[in-house]
Formats: C-alpha cells, sequence, structure tokens
C-alpha cells in the first residue's frame, strides 16, 4: 500500500469536496481518500499495482475536477548510481541522461552517487535504468529517502568490509612484492634463488606471479576503467587501467624476453612490476579512505534516521497496551507516552502533559511545554510527564520525514559554483590521455631516453591527474553544511540557496512573529461609552471570532478574560489590509486601521480619541479603531512585545555587512518605535501583504541581493520574490512552502547561524576546488617531467598513486570541517 497527497484543482466548497473523495473511495484499487479542502490537496492510501496516477487522475475528469501529479509521481525522481569513481564517471552518466528524449533536465550529484531526473511529460524510470547500464554504470530507483538512506548504509557496510578485505590482501602481496624488487636498492640482501643477478628468471617470475594476484584483486578497477574507454567516456578508472596496464605489461614482454633468452650474467632491462601493483594498492586504500571520509558526510541524515523509535506502545478499544512496530502506526491510533520515550509519529495530545525535548528536529535547546490540545512532532523526547497521543500523520507525511526528504533534496541538488569544475572534468581526463602520451613520446623520440623512463613518464601523468578531488570539492561540503543545519534547526531547500544566501547582502524581516513574539494581547481599551462597555466588546469579540489574525485573538482571549460573553459568527467579510466587517443582531460592525474608519465612517473620529491613539503607537502598540453603523464607537490597543533576541541578532547582521530593513503592515508611530529599540536601518510601515512583494522587488531594482524572512500567509509572496526566502517554522505551512529556507523555531539568532553556514561552505567549496586545481597545476608538470629538464626530481608512479589519492582525502576531510562550525 502506498500513500501520496495530490493538489486538486477546482474545488471551491465542501460538497465538492465529498464529491472527489467519494469518487476516489469509490475506485477500486484505492484503500482510502480523504481531501482538505483549505490546502486544496488529498491524501489517498492506494495499491499500485491495481491503481496508477493516470487512471485516479482520469476518475477525478469524470466528476469535474483536475489532479496533479505528486513531486514524487510527476516529473523528478532520484536514482542511486553504483560503479562511479570519479568526475568524469558523474559527468558520463548525466551526458547519458540528459541525451534521453523525453528529460527535461539531469544532474549527477558524485559524493552522494544520486543521478536526479525532471521527466519532460511523464516519468519513465526503466529507460534512465537502462541508459545508465549503457554507458557501464547500475542504477536503480530510490522511492524515499529513508529507505534510499538505509539501503545505502548496510551497501555500504558490505562495501567497506569487502573493501577492507581486499585491502589485506593486496597488502600481504604488495609487501614481498616491494621486498624482492627494491630489498637490494635499500641494502636487503636477497637469498640467491630470489637474486636479480644470479637467478633473474625467477626474480622476474615471482614479481610477475605477485603482482598478477594483486591486479585480479584489484580487477574491478580495469573492468569499469576499460568498458568506459570502450564506450568512449574515459574516467579515473581509465587512467589508472592504463597505466597500471601499461606498467604490468611492460613487466610481462620483459619476462617472456628472458624465458626466450636466459641472461645468466643477472643483467635484463628493469621491471615494472611492483609500480603496477603498489598503484593499485594505493588506488584501492585511497578509495576505501574516501568512502569512509564521505559516509561521515551524510552522517547528519543517518543521525536524524536513527531518532525515530522502532516501537511504539498503542492503546487498544479495551485500554490495555501492546507493543507495536513503529511501521504499524496508523493515524488515529493512539499511544501512551511515558517519560525518557521517544514521540513515534505526529500527533495531538488528547490527555496529559510534559515538556518535550525538540532540539533534534528544532536546534532550539530549551523543552517546550504541551498540554492537551497542543500538537507534538515525531522524533522529539518525552522529558517528564506521561500523556495519551492521538496519531495524525505517519510515514512520509510527519515532520521528521519531510525533513529527511528537504535535506536529501539540498543535498542532491547542484550549485552554481559546480557547473565550471564539472565542465573541467567532462574534458580532464581526455586531456590527461592525450598529454600523457605527448610526453611519453617527447622523451622517447626527441630526448631519446630510454622506453624504460618514457614509460614511467606515461604513467606518471596518467595516475597524477586525479578528477576525484574536483568532483568532490563542490559536493561533499554541501552536505556537510546542509547536514550540519539540519541539526541547527535550519533547513535550506537547495545548494542553489545556500549559494545565493552567501552572496545576499540586505535583509528585510516582517515584525509580526519575526521581531515580535507573534503573541498580541490588548493593553488599553477605551471605548466612546463606557456604560455600553461590556456590550460593544462583546460585539467585537462575536467578529473576531471567525478570524485567524493574531489580533483577533489577542481581542478574544481579553474578552474572554473579562468573563464576556459572545455569539460566533460563521461569516466575516475580510478588508484586506484594512480590517475586517460582520453583522451583530441587525448592526454593521467594523474592526481595523485608521485608513478604513476614513472610508466609511459618516462622522469624524474625536479629536481626544485621535490624540490617544497617537499616544498609544508612541509606545509601540498598535491601535484598532471599532464602528458600529458606520459611527465611531471606540478604539483599543494591542501589544506584540519585541523579542529579546531582536536587538542583539539585527546587530550580529550588521555586523556581518547586511542593511536591515523592517516591512510590516503596521502604522508608521509603532513601526518606527520598533526599529529605533533593535536599531534597523530602515523601516517600511502600512504596507499592504500585496505590496510586501513590491517592497522586495524595490530593494532588488537598487541593485540588492534580497533576504526576506517571513512568517505569516501575507509573506508568502514576498518570500517567493526575495533572492531568498527564509520562512520561521513556527509559521503557516504556504510560508514554508515559498522559502527558500525554513527555519524550524522561533528563535531569531538561527538567521545568523544560517547566513554564517552558507558563508563557510561557499568558503569551504572554494577551498577544495583551489586545492584539486592547484594540485593538479603543479602535479602534471612533475609528472612529465618538466622539472627533470631542468635538474629537479623526477615523479615515480608509486608517488603519484599517494599523491592522488591524498588529494581526495584532503578535500574530503576539509569538508568535514564544516560539521564543527558552531
Amino acid at each position: 500500500m502506498k500513500s501520496t497527497i495530490y493538489s486538486i484543482e477546482g474545488m471551491s466548497c465542501a460538497a465538492c469536496a465529498s464529491t472527489v473523495e467519494k469518487a476516489l473511495n469509490a475506485t477500486e484499487g484505492v484503500n482510502q481518500a480523504q481531501v482538505n479542502l483549505l490546502q486544496q490537496t488529498v491524501k489517498v492510501d492506494y495499491d499500485p499495482q491495481i491503481i496508477n496516477f493516470e487512471k485516479m487522475a482520469d476518475r477525478i475528469e469524470n466528476v469535474g475536477y483536475h489532479l496533479l501529479p505528486s513531486f514524487d509521481e510527476a516529473l523528478i525522481q532520484n536514482f542511486r548510481i553504483e560503479g562511479m569513481s570519479c568526475a568524469s564517471c558523474a559527468q558520463t552518466v548525466e551526458k547519458a541522461a540528459k541525451e534521453m528524449p523525453d528529460v527535461h533536465s539531469a544532474q549527477v550529484n558524485y559524493a552522494t552517487a544520486t543521478l536526479n531526473i525532471e521527466w519532460k511529460d511523464k516519468a519513465h524510470p526503466e529507460q534512465a535504468i537502462q541508459a545508465v547500464q549503457q554507458v557501464g554504470y547500475d542504477a536503480s530507483l530510490i522511492i524515499s529517502p529513508e529507505e534510499h538512506y538505509q539501503k545505502d548504509i548496510e551497501r555500504e557496510q558490505k562495501h567497506l568490509t569487502k573493501s577492507k578485505r581486499k585491502i589485506y590482501g593486496m597488502v600481504l602481496l604488495t609487501l614481498p612484492l616491494l621486498l624482492i624488487a627494491m630489498g637490494p636498492m635499500i641494502g636487503i640482501n636477497l637469498p640467491s634463488i630470489l637474486s636479480i643477478k644470479q637467478n633473474p628468471l625467477i626474480h622476474a617470475l615471482l614479481q610477475l606471479f605477485l603482482s598478477a594476484g594483486l591486479l585480479y584483486l584489484g580487477k574491478e578497477m580495469f573492468i569499469r576503467g576499460f568498458k568506459s574507454l570502450i564506450n568512449r567516456h574515459p574516467n579515473m578508472d581509465s587512467l589508472v587501467a592504463i597505466g597500471s596496464g601499461a606498467a604490468f605489461i611492460q613487466g610481462v614482454v620483459v619476462t617472456i624476453y628472458l624465458l626466450l633468452h636466459p641472461n645468466p650474467s643477472g643483467h635484463h632491462l628493469e621491471l615494472y612490476f611492483e609500480s603496477a601493483a603498489v598503484i593499485v594498492t594505493l588506488m584501492t586504500l585511497g578509495k576505501y579512505l574516501e568512502d569512509l571520509a564521505k559516509g561521515r558526510t551524510s552522517s547528519a541524515i543517518k543521525s536524524l534516521m536513527d531518532l525515530a523509535p522502532k516501537e511504539a506502545r498503542r492503546i487498544k478499544e479495551d485500554g490495555s497496551i501492546e507493543i507495536i512496530p513503529s511501521e504499524r502506526i496508523q493515524p488515529g491510533d493512539h499511544l501512551q507516552i511515558r517519560p525518557g520515550d521517544t514521540i513515534p509519529m505526529d500527533g495531538v495530545i488528547l490527555q496529559g502533559q510534559s515538556s518535550i525535548d525538540e532540539s533534534m528536529l528544532t536546534g532550539e535547546s530549551m523543552p517546550v511545554g504541551k498540554k492537551a490540545g497542543d500538537k507534538v512532532t515525531g522524533a522529539s523526547i518525552n522529558k517528564t510527564g506521561s500523556f495519551t497521543v492521538e496519531v495524525t500523520r505517519v510515514g512520509q507525511d510527519t515532520t521528521l520525514s519531510q525533513i529527511i526528504k528537504l535535506v536529501n533534496e539540498a543535498q542532491s541538488s547542484k550549485a552554481q559554483i559546480a557547473k565550471f569544475a564539472d565542465q573541467v572534468a567532462s574534458y580532464f581526463v581526455p586531456s590527461v590521455m592525450i598529454i600523457a602520451i605527448l610526453s611519453g613520446l617527447f622523451w622517447l623520440l626527441i630526448m631519446n631516453q630510454s622506453l624504460t623512463f618514457s614509460l614511467q613518464i606515461f604513467i606518471s601523468v596518467l595516475i597524477i591527474a586525479c578528477p576525484c578531488a574536483l568532483g568532490l570539492a563542490t559536493p561533499t561540503a554541501i552536505m556537510v553544511g546542509t547536514g550540519n543545519a539540519a541539526q541547527k534547526g535550519i533547513l535550506i531547500k537547495s545548494s542553489q540557496s545556500l549559494e545565493t544566501t552567501h552572496q545576499a547582502d540586505t535583509i528585510l524581516l516582517d515584525k509580526t512573529g519575526t521581531i515580535t513574539q507573534g503573541k498580541t494581547s490588548v493593553t488599553d481599551f477605551y471605548p466612546l461609552s463606557e456604560d455600553k462597555k461590556d456590550i460593544v466588546l462583546s460585539m467585537l469579540a462575536s467578529v473576531e471570532s471567525n478570524s485567524e489574525h493574531p489580533l483577533a485573538k489577542a481581542v478574544i482571549n481579553f474578552a474572554e478574560s473579562q468573563n464576556i460573553q459572545y455569539t460566533p459568527l460563521k461569516q466575516i467579510q475580510t478588508i484586506t489590509g484594512k480590517g475586517i466587517s460582520g453583522v451583530v443582531n441587525q448592526s454593521v460592525i467594523h474592526i481595523g486601521n485608521l485608513r478604513l474608519m476614513n472610508e466609511i465612517l459618516t462622522s469624524p473620529i474625536p479629536q481626544e480619541f485621535l490624540a490617544q491613539a497617537e499616544k498609544l503607537s508612541e509606545q509601540a502598540k498598535t491601535v484598532i479603531y471599532f464602528s458600529i453603523d458606520k459611527e465611531f464607537h471606540g478604539i483599543l490597543a494591542i501589544s506584540d512585545p519585541i523579542k529579546e533576541s531582536s536587538a542583539g541578532v539585527v546587530q550580529q547582521l550588521k555586523e556581518m555587512g547586511l542593511k536591515v530593513i523592517m516591512v510590516t503592515g503596521d502604522n508608521q508611530a509603532t513601526a518606527k518605535h520598533i526599529g529605533q529599540v533593535v536599531g534597523l536601518d530602515q523601516v517600511f510601515a502600512e504596507v499592504l501583504p500585496e505590496d510586501k512583494s513590491k517592497i522586495v522587488k524595490k530593494v532588488q531594482a537598487e541593485g540588492n541581493k534580497v533576504i526576506m524572512v517571513g512568517d505569516g500567509i501575507n509573506d508568502a509572496p514576498a518570500l517567493a520574490q526575495a533572492d531568498i526566502g527564509m520562512a520561521i517554522g513556527s509559521g503557516t505551512d504556504i510560508a514554508i512552502e515559498s522559502a527558500d529556507i525554513v527555519l524550524m523555531n522561533d528563535n531569531l539568532t538561527t538567521i545568523p547561524t544560517a547566513i554564517q553556514l552558507s558563508h563557510a561552505t561557499i568558503r569551504n567549496i572554494k577551498q577544495n576546488l583551489f586545492w584539486a586545481f592547484f594540485y593538479n597545476i603543479i602535479g602534471i608538470p612533475f609528472a612529465m617531467g618538466f622539472f627533470y629538464l631542468f635538474g629537479g626530481p623526477l615523479l615515480n608512479p608509486m608517488i603519484a598513486a599517494f599523491a592522488m589519492s591524498f588529494s581526495s582525502i584532503s578535500v574530503l576531510l576539509n569538508a568535514l570541517r564544516l560539521k564543527y562550525l558552531a
């Protein structure tokens, strides 16, 4: 059974939702369908072997609505790629994917060994797998991030165990080979039977057998290398296969010569068996160490996956408790949570209260108090009391799964800075092969050096020029950076977001819920008539009862604190950016700002009330005006306290070189006061929701890269318009969906942390790229013998192999430093 959430177009009322739900539930293969009218979505539990998206879409079309594909089933798919050993391999796979007719775009991430494909009209996973196989690699479709990482862990463990055993075998063969080949050079006397002078044939044959065994253990490298060469997509394995293969063949030729022409004097051409063998051994060892380091770069997601408990205590209908595996939990189940338990799934507390540690998801260190009716998040830890929770979301719908999915998408995406490295890598290996051949011929034909010397040059160039470091430079830094961010409660949706954040020079902050706490309360109430105070407050509460605005909730809470009875209205009229209106006891009530009053009042507001309103505004309080039947009836003041962290964060952002601006719909006086208190550079006040995005455009038009931070529905257009949208995680779903970066808690200190992480990650990428390019710029001339022409050293192929492995490992170790960034 599979569970997927689809979007639906055309629903406008509860009857529409009921029609869609009924149509799907009557469809064969659908177990259950639940429509969310507010979000315009439907969650469908279905059997994919019986029904697919196309059939469900047809069913919905028949009843007059339009079903949109889900993200997973639509046009974007991820594949696990096996067999890649360097950046050139990634380029080969990416090119093969892009050449498929139905592909809109394709990106390969070498560090995560994944291929991301966006299809044009319809997904063709089988076609993608075949295309990858045709160029010499294996591919498998990733169903979910959790499944991918779980299988990845198992696969990596098996691979590392196999590699470790292989290395042990190689070392056991390499040590005697080096002793036989190089022992006499360092003063070690060998038995006469192994002596190059007394028994050259036996000496050569023994090296042949030992090196043949070593090459057999490293045969995968040769298979991949020559397969890629045959497919005209040479990679790093191709360079190693040619280089070490050439050294081995040279040794075989010399050995055959000795068989045909025994040389009792003990003099024969120099052998290169040990170079071939040691190169393969060092390459295998380097790859093993690289895999170990790469495993650590993805530890953030693996640790997130480990947060979810394996079992849960489900309360049965008779009140008894049963222990069940977490994967059997269903929406609607009641679970018993005891002190110290990890909450298995998202849900709502039915009874009991406790404090919950959500630090692993939000980065917030202090436990959060929870009571009946409050939501709890799966993978958070219950600290004190016991409670019963009703499960609302399971599987891929949980907050934890969504976090893993977002981090996985960010790590699989490709930053702009990586494109230059990709272009270089695509031409790198063929260029190296040409340079190696020309260098060998130069020394053989022009400098009249021996075939042995020229062969050494040829092999050294092939081995030293490793594009692995180039391919690892960007994705590993992004993996570690986004993983570290996730553990701090910062979800970065893509590597492009990380890169753009680094470039930002201006940050726009919403006021309510961002700079202020977003928990408003009525501080002052001045009705026109004191005698009718309770009646007026009851009317106001009735109108505000159906509004979700924070100011409306403040009025409701104030009325309830005064024990005022009111009748909830089912319908109100929202006057965008100005206020609301409703009918109570046949009287028309308007509640809103001064702009609204000026439009609807039949007589002017008394001067003393305007003076009082101005005084309240100067105290950073929001003044609300109200009228009955278009006659002014008073004002009330609402205060939203400034967060303790706001001033410090603003100062920190300014020290980082950012211009800090506040954008709010509140009045000028209140906004100006807050701006002065927290030290803002500029304030835009009395901005209508639809105009917030215009402010962003205005700042961008001045040549600025803009970050917009907000938490409400009215911030969504501005978040989407900004170069980077940051949504406070406690805000609305639509704001979070519109954002590029999600801050899982409402602590403003995560804003500079996110920006610092972007700076550190991009700086790390540049360091990695510099090292990768610098290494090749210096290494290749050494291997070509350029410095040897002027009396300098000559690079030994074995040293080249060591240096090649070290370059990749050093890049990975540098990226891992991001894990420890505070």
